[in-house]
């Protein structure tokens, strides 16, 4: 059963944190979130699908551990361009102190109960382009501004 699923930079969703219960039932005037709520739990599904499509029981590659989803592959959110998931269509930011372009990360973390164990799971969304983007698991507390290669992940 799933518990709790915390959101952050996906379309109207900037930081949100939700309780889930037995019975879930989204509340809220047109354009508030309802549906965005579903489309990232549908977009975590996807992104753990594919990772472990991909990678499960294999070593990552240390230089790119993400696996590529395309936008085709994303039935349960139609979009013509895959920025259309980013808060304010934001996938990048400019870091003027070091003169440099940092990603703005989709991250899904989906909390649950299983067999009377509790689990969390998160997956984060990196933007590569129109069509596609990349996801892996969510970096580890105190690696989340580190460069791929140089951060650590949750397993």
């Amino acid at each position: 059963m799933l518990t709790k699923i915390k959101v952050k930079n996906f379309k109207k969703l900037d930081n949100i944190d939700v309780e889930l219960g037995k019975t879930v039932v989204l509340i809220g005037p047109n354009n508030s979130g309802k549906t965005s709520a579903l489309q990232a739990l549908a977009l975590w599904d996807i992104g753990l699908r594919q990772w472990n499509a991909k990678r499960e029981g294999k070593a990552s590659p240390e230089k790119r551990p993400g696996v590529a989803i395309n936008r085709l592959e994303l039935i349960s959110i139609p979009v013509p361009n895959l920025n259309l998931l980013w808060s304010d269509l934001h996938t990048r930011t400019r870091d003027m102190a070091q003169k440099r372009t940092k990603n703005i990360r989709i991250d899904v973390v989906v909390e649950g109960v299983t067999n009377d164990k509790n689990w969390s799971c998160g997956i984060e969304f990196d933007y590569s382009g129109e069509e596609s983007c990349i996801c892996r698991p969510i970096r580890k507390v105190g690696f989340e501004e580190k460069p791929v290669k140089e951060a650590k992940f949750t397993e």
